[in-house]
């Protein structure tokens, strides 16, 4: 700031006891202020010499010129909604588009980020499906906060990994991409660390659940907690969710928290927190062809009745969408118009999201994002994944389609099973023997191969070792076929039973046991030996963990020491994984299985020394689903070795991924060209060159 003096010939100095200053008219950039009387501070002497200038001079004019940083902290800034400072300031770089955030693209996030700077909200819970554009918006969220309501705010992810990679890959890439908030970096190296990230006026920190220091010791005016679902709790501490919540409390009610995730289970945190939310929006859209707003239902994509293969349907672009009002068959360029005049509406009032939120203020709102109002996701790809479902009804594909298209938690629905159930999968094969070949699918043919593979699984025991062998077939939803069950003493005698012994099927043509799945969880010495033994045969043995609700079926935990007391640690040469396996979504597979009547396609066979089974069909029903606890219960504390076992083999084929191996002799299936059909297009030009650039 320049300051200089002037003398002012044409006006004396007058004294004012109104006013202090008089301002002359200058520049908006210059500011120029006469003396009219001195402030009581000055020492007298001072304002003698001061008065005694000023009258020889006659009076004395200070200027100022403001420079651009003090006129812009001077300036007045009108307030803006969010939506409006993320297409002004946010440019995305981790998108299918990347460059200025754009509204348009996904219009339902507009009300998202403006929901949430609604004076009464104070928590905001977005139930989404995966690549929605819901976690990007509330990045926008906090974007808007650094630049226009400072305060410290904290991300907490489902691990320590995660959070490094999203503030190196996404959170310090919007701060520095963006011109706004990247006057407010220090420009020091330190201050932008993967773990926290100091600006010149707040600091953001990153924090992962089952980490109670990490959450803890930091008072938080902004919360963000990104996949909430997938969150593991340390026993010994209180949730991870509730620990962060005890950040916001000094700020009371000028903080704001948001919960994302894609949903799990029922009664999981995100569907809680959606549930608890005291209004809950969902997303209408109008037709483009008959003007009426709707409410977009999974039921009504549709594809043609005699296509029943999921490839040939997402290559030839032929799932739409069924208009409830017209009938019109929207693709996705109706769609996306479709969506694009869309609002958000109160699923109890019926209320649009600014009418609600003036009328009832809120403290908590929640937000409800399906696949299909997504511009990421083509309405073929959700038919796609329905029509698999339905050709084959498994756990895991009832688990994808409701959790990452629907948005919705999945629930299992088991039948109860008995021991006679169980014993009338028995075929007519003896203990030991493998299924034989198909017959050849023409005349003067080859007979066609019926096995993929033999795998094993083993329970480990204190004093023994309880193991399955299964056969599995080609295809998904394929047969499989218990060839033997027992108990090893020892690891050796395992080594005999897996890797040297050869089991026959009718044809005399021998097969062995290709991998091996094992239970390495129990006492610490009889862990260290399965460590060991899977190190002996690398490849082929893979010890594991059941867990209850992880975020994905099987998650690998590399392992480097063998466990033992503290101090006595000794290395595992080469180290190993252990293979975390999703208990919930692959005993829920086998019980969908043993409900197949036999003869059925994905029967569940058993061999036919029924006398040798009694025991195996006792503790296959051991264990029964309970829904209030969400989990398997084993309510009686029966042995249930052979459960184990049977639920690790299924995890162990789809680790191999046995379901997509080919039967020899069987071509490679080509994909089918797209062919796109056209359609009358609607709406404005730009609405009609954009769908004709997407076709």
């Amino acid at each position: 700031m320049s300051r200089q003096k002037t003398p002012n010939r044409a006006d004396p100095l007058k004294h004012r006891t109104a006013s202090r200053t008089t301002k002359t008219a200058t520049p908006a950039s210059n500011l120029s202020f006469r003396v009219d009387q001195f402030p009581g501070w000055i020492h007298p002497e001072t304002a003698a010499a001061v008065a005694r200038l000023t009258a020889e001079r006659g009076g004395i004019v200070w200027h100022w010129t403001f420079g651009r940083g003090e006129r812009a902290v001077l300036r007045h800034r009108q307030p803006i909604p969010a939506s409006l400072w993320a297409e002004r300031h946010r440019v995305v770089h981790l998108s299918s588009r990347p460059g200025p955030w754009r509204n348009m693209v996904t219009p339902y996030a507009v009300g998202i980020m403006d929901a949430a700077f609604f004076p009464s909200v104070l928590t905001e819970s977005i139930m989404k499906c995966p690549q929605s554009a819901g976690t990007e918006a509330v990045h926008n969220c906090i974007g808007y906060t650094i630049d226009r309501a400072p305060g410290p705010v904290l991300y907490v992810y489902p691990d320590e990994t995660t959070a490094r990679e999203n503030a190196q890959d996404r959170v310090i890439p919007m701060l520095r991409s963006s011109p706004r908030l990247r006057e407010y970096l220090t420009g020091m190296a330190d201050d932008m660390g993967s773990l926290r990230i100091k600006m010149s006026h707040l600091t953001i920190y990153m924090a992962w659940s089952g980490s109670a220091a990490r959450l803890g010791n930091k008072p938080i005016r902004y919360l963000v907690m990104d996949e909430l679902d997938k969150y593991q709790n340390n026993k010994r501490e209180a949730a991870s969710e509730d620990l962060a919540e005890k950040r916001v409390i000094t700020w009371e009610r000028r903080a704001i928290i948001w919960k994302i995730s894609t949903p799990s289970v029922v009664d999981g945190p995100i569907e809680r927190a959606f549930k608890a939310s005291e209004a809950r929006f969902r997303y209408h859209v109008v037709c483009p062809y008959c003007g009426c707003e709707l409410l977009m239902e999974f039921d009504h994509i549709r594809w043609p009745e005699d296509c029943t293969d999921p490839v040939k349907l997402l290559s030839r672009s032929l799932g739409v969408y069924v208009c409830q009002h017209c009938n019109a068959s929207w693709i996705d360029a109706d769609r996306d118009l479709a969506v694009r005049n869309g609002v958000w509406r109160e699923e109890s009032s019926g209320l649009e999201l600014r009418q609600h939120l003036e009328q009832h203020r809120p403290i908590s709102v929640g937000f409800h994002i399906p696949a299909w109002i997504s511009p990421f996701v083509s309405l073929s790809k959700i038919a796609s994944k329905a029509l698999e479902y339905q050709l084959t009804p498994t756990l895991e594909l009832l688990k994808d389609l409701q959790n990452n298209y629907k948005a919705e938690p999945w629930e299992a629905e088991f039948e109860q099973r008995d021991e006679d159930m169980i014993l009338a999968l028995c075929d007519d094969r003896p203990r030991g023997a493998v299924p034989g070949p198909l017959p050849p699918d023409r005349q003067g043919g080859k007979p066609q191969e019926r096995v993929a593979a033999v795998l094993a699984a083993v329970d480990t025991q204190l004093r023994y070792f309880r193991y399955v062998i299964r056969a599995f077939g080609y295809g998904e939803g394929a047969e499989s076929w218990l060839i033997q069950e027992g108990v090893a003493p020892t690891l050796e005698a395992l080594d005999e039973l897996f890797w040297r012994a050869e089991y026959l099927d009718a044809a005399g043509r021998s097969f062995k046991v290709k991998a091996c799945i094992i239970d390495a969880m129990g006492e610490p010495q009889r862990t260290a030996q399965v460590y060991a033994w899977a190190a002996r045969n690398r490849g082929r043995v893979f010890p594991s963990q059941g867990v209850h609700a992880p975020s994905t079926p099987v998650s690998y935990a590399p392992q480097e020491y063998f466990p033992g007391p503290k101090g006595e640690r000794v290395k595992i040469p080469g180290g190993i994984l252990l293979h975390k396996i999703d208990t919930t979504l692959f005993k829920g597979t086998l019980a969908n299985q043993l409900a197949i009547a036999p003869g059925d396609p994905g029967t569940f066979w058993l061999h036919g020394d029924s006398d040798t089974l009694k025991a195996y069909a006792r503790e296959m029903t051991a264990e029964v689903w309970n829904p209030e606890k969400n989990l398997w219960d084993n309510p009686h504390g029966r042995p249930n070795h052979a459960w184990d076992c049977e639920y690790l083999l299924q995890a162990l084929a789809w680790m191999l991924n046995i379901a997509k191996k080919r039967r020899p002799g069987t071509a490679k299936p080509v994909k089918a060209t797209p062919k796109p059909v056209p359609r009358p297009l609607v709406g404005s030009v730009a609405d009609r060159l954009g769908a004709l650039s997407r076709r």
